[in-house]
Protein backbone atom coordinates (compact mmCIF):
# COMPACT_ATOMS: atom_id res chain seq x y z
CA UNK A 1 0.00 0.00 0.00
CA UNK A 2 1.17 3.39 -0.86
CA UNK A 3 1.46 5.67 2.46
CA UNK A 4 1.62 9.30 2.97
CA UNK A 5 2.75 9.39 6.68
CA UNK A 6 6.05 11.16 7.61
CA UNK A 7 6.89 8.51 9.58
CA UNK A 8 6.77 6.02 6.93
CA UNK A 9 8.73 8.54 4.50
CA UNK A 10 11.56 8.86 7.41
CA UNK A 11 11.92 5.50 7.98
CA UNK A 12 12.13 4.50 3.87
CA UNK A 13 15.37 3.07 3.15
CA UNK A 14 14.61 4.88 -0.83
CA UNK A 15 12.43 7.04 -2.39
CA UNK A 16 8.79 6.37 -2.66
CA UNK A 17 6.15 7.68 -5.00
CA UNK A 18 2.80 8.82 -3.40
CA UNK A 19 -0.41 8.68 -4.97
CA UNK A 20 -2.31 11.79 -4.01
CA UNK A 21 -5.62 9.51 -2.53
CA UNK A 22 -3.23 6.33 -1.45
CA UNK A 23 -4.46 3.16 -2.58
CA UNK A 24 -3.88 -0.19 -2.20
CA UNK A 25 -1.59 -2.35 -4.89
CA UNK A 26 -3.80 -5.90 -5.89
CA UNK A 27 -0.87 -7.46 -8.27
CA UNK A 28 2.26 -9.12 -6.77
CA UNK A 29 4.97 -6.75 -6.68
CA UNK A 30 9.11 -7.73 -6.96
CA UNK A 31 11.53 -7.01 -4.74
CA UNK A 32 13.79 -4.23 -5.92
CA UNK A 33 16.81 -5.79 -6.06
CA UNK A 34 19.18 -6.43 -8.91
CA UNK A 35 18.59 -5.25 -12.34
CA UNK A 36 15.45 -3.88 -11.58
CA UNK A 37 17.86 -1.09 -9.12
CA UNK A 38 19.90 -0.36 -12.41
CA UNK A 39 16.55 0.90 -14.19
CA UNK A 40 14.30 2.43 -11.77
CA UNK A 41 17.53 3.78 -10.30
CA UNK A 42 15.83 7.21 -8.52
CA UNK A 43 18.23 9.06 -10.82
CA UNK A 44 17.64 12.81 -12.74
CA UNK A 45 19.39 12.20 -16.22
CA UNK A 46 21.94 15.52 -16.28
CA UNK A 47 20.82 16.25 -19.91
CA UNK A 48 16.75 16.58 -18.29
CA UNK A 49 17.72 19.51 -16.56
CA UNK A 50 19.61 20.66 -19.32
CA UNK A 51 23.20 19.65 -18.74
CA UNK A 52 25.26 17.98 -21.52
CA UNK A 53 28.34 15.88 -19.25
CA UNK A 54 27.62 12.36 -21.22
CA UNK A 55 27.51 11.65 -24.89
CA UNK A 56 24.62 12.11 -26.47
CA UNK A 57 22.47 8.95 -26.67
CA UNK A 58 19.65 8.49 -28.99
CA UNK A 59 16.89 7.84 -27.11
CA UNK A 60 15.61 5.07 -29.74
CA UNK A 61 18.70 2.84 -29.67
CA UNK A 62 18.92 3.13 -25.72
CA UNK A 63 18.57 -0.32 -24.09
CA UNK A 64 17.59 1.19 -21.03
CA UNK A 65 14.83 3.17 -21.93
CA UNK A 66 13.46 0.18 -23.93
CA UNK A 67 13.70 -2.37 -20.90
CA UNK A 68 11.95 0.21 -18.10
CA UNK A 69 8.89 0.80 -20.99
CA UNK A 70 8.83 -3.43 -20.98
CA UNK A 71 9.02 -3.70 -17.53
CA UNK A 72 7.81 -0.54 -16.00
CA UNK A 73 4.02 0.53 -14.81
CA UNK A 74 4.52 3.66 -16.64
CA UNK A 75 5.92 6.03 -18.36
CA UNK A 76 4.25 9.51 -18.09
CA UNK A 77 4.93 12.98 -19.14
CA UNK A 78 4.98 14.95 -16.05
CA UNK A 79 5.44 18.71 -14.91
CA UNK A 80 7.01 19.59 -11.97
CA UNK A 81 4.54 21.39 -9.67
CA UNK A 82 6.05 21.53 -6.76
CA UNK A 83 10.13 21.19 -5.08
CA UNK A 84 10.18 20.55 -0.92
CA UNK A 85 13.12 20.49 0.87
CA UNK A 86 12.88 17.77 3.48
CA UNK A 87 14.86 17.68 6.45
CA UNK A 88 16.38 14.29 7.46
CA UNK A 89 19.02 12.88 9.49
CA UNK A 90 21.44 12.36 7.19
CA UNK A 91 21.01 15.84 5.53
CA UNK A 92 18.13 17.37 3.19
CA UNK A 93 15.61 15.44 1.11
CA UNK A 94 12.99 16.52 -1.32
CA UNK A 95 9.46 15.83 -1.84
CA UNK A 96 8.75 16.19 -6.06
CA UNK A 97 5.12 16.86 -7.15
CA UNK A 98 4.26 16.25 -10.18
CA UNK A 99 1.37 16.90 -12.53
CA UNK A 100 0.56 14.00 -15.10
CA UNK A 101 0.29 15.81 -18.72
CA UNK A 102 0.36 12.14 -20.99
CA UNK A 103 0.53 8.91 -20.31
CA UNK A 104 3.21 7.51 -23.20
CA UNK A 105 2.94 3.68 -21.97
CA UNK A 106 2.75 1.02 -19.19
CA UNK A 107 -0.41 -0.49 -17.81
CA UNK A 108 -0.26 1.16 -13.94
CA UNK A 109 0.19 4.87 -13.98
CA UNK A 110 0.47 6.99 -11.18
CA UNK A 111 -2.52 8.97 -11.44
CA UNK A 112 -3.05 12.53 -12.03
CA UNK A 113 -1.15 14.33 -9.44
CA UNK A 114 1.95 12.49 -7.44
CA UNK A 115 4.93 13.29 -5.69
CA UNK A 116 8.48 11.28 -5.02
CA UNK A 117 10.34 11.37 -2.24
CA UNK A 118 13.90 12.11 -3.01
CA UNK A 119 16.12 10.99 -0.03
CA UNK A 120 19.18 12.38 0.71
CA UNK A 121 21.37 9.91 -0.06
CA UNK A 122 19.89 9.62 -3.60
CA UNK A 123 21.82 9.97 -7.23
CA UNK A 124 19.17 12.62 -7.76
CA UNK A 125 19.53 15.02 -4.48
CA UNK A 126 22.46 16.90 -5.64
CA UNK A 127 20.76 17.80 -8.83
CA UNK A 128 17.22 19.06 -7.08
CA UNK A 129 19.72 20.82 -4.42
CA UNK A 130 21.20 22.88 -7.17
CA UNK A 131 18.11 23.06 -9.56
CA UNK A 132 15.11 23.08 -6.71
CA UNK A 133 14.31 26.86 -7.65
CA UNK A 134 14.79 25.80 -11.87
CA UNK A 135 12.37 23.32 -11.61
CA UNK A 136 9.22 24.25 -10.81
CA UNK A 137 7.25 24.10 -14.35
CA UNK A 138 9.73 21.99 -15.90
CA UNK A 139 8.68 18.84 -16.99
CA UNK A 140 10.03 15.48 -17.62
CA UNK A 141 9.24 11.72 -19.19
CA UNK A 142 9.37 9.96 -15.48
CA UNK A 143 9.34 6.05 -15.74
CA UNK A 144 7.71 4.02 -12.71
CA UNK A 145 7.72 0.77 -10.94
CA UNK A 146 6.07 -0.55 -7.88
CA UNK A 147 8.22 -2.81 -5.68
CA UNK A 148 7.52 -5.01 -2.73
CA UNK A 149 9.29 -3.34 0.54
CA UNK A 150 10.69 -6.40 3.03
CA UNK A 151 7.58 -5.12 5.27
CA UNK A 152 5.04 -6.34 2.66
CA UNK A 153 4.31 -2.78 1.95
CA UNK A 154 4.86 -1.21 -2.05
CA UNK A 155 7.08 1.31 -3.15
CA UNK A 156 8.13 3.13 -6.29
CA UNK A 157 11.00 3.76 -8.00
CA UNK A 158 11.82 6.07 -10.83
CA UNK A 159 13.99 7.40 -13.36
CA UNK A 160 13.50 10.73 -14.82
CA UNK A 161 14.15 11.51 -18.15
CA UNK A 162 14.34 15.00 -20.59
CA UNK A 163 10.76 15.54 -21.96
CA UNK A 164 12.10 15.96 -25.46
CA UNK A 165 10.18 14.98 -28.84
CA UNK A 166 12.73 12.05 -29.44
CA UNK A 167 12.39 10.39 -26.04
CA UNK A 168 8.67 10.39 -26.48
CA UNK A 169 8.71 8.98 -29.55
CA UNK A 170 11.30 6.62 -28.47
CA UNK A 171 8.85 5.51 -25.77
CA UNK A 172 5.67 5.42 -27.95
CA UNK A 173 7.77 3.22 -30.05
CA UNK A 174 8.82 0.79 -27.52
CA UNK A 175 6.04 0.19 -26.02
CA UNK A 176 4.59 -0.67 -29.82
CA UNK A 177 7.21 -3.47 -29.67
CA UNK A 178 6.23 -4.58 -26.23
CA UNK A 179 2.00 -4.86 -27.04
CA UNK A 180 3.36 -7.67 -29.70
Amino acid sequence: MFRASWGCLATSLAPVLLACGAHAVSRPLPSYAGHAMELFDDAIEARAVGLDLDTPIDPRTDAKLRERVQVGDAAVRVRVSTVTEKAEDSGTGFVVGFQALEQLAGPYPPGGEFSIVVRSDSPSSGILKGFQGRLMGKTFVVFVRSFVRPDGDAETHFHLAPDTKEERAAVREAAAKTAF
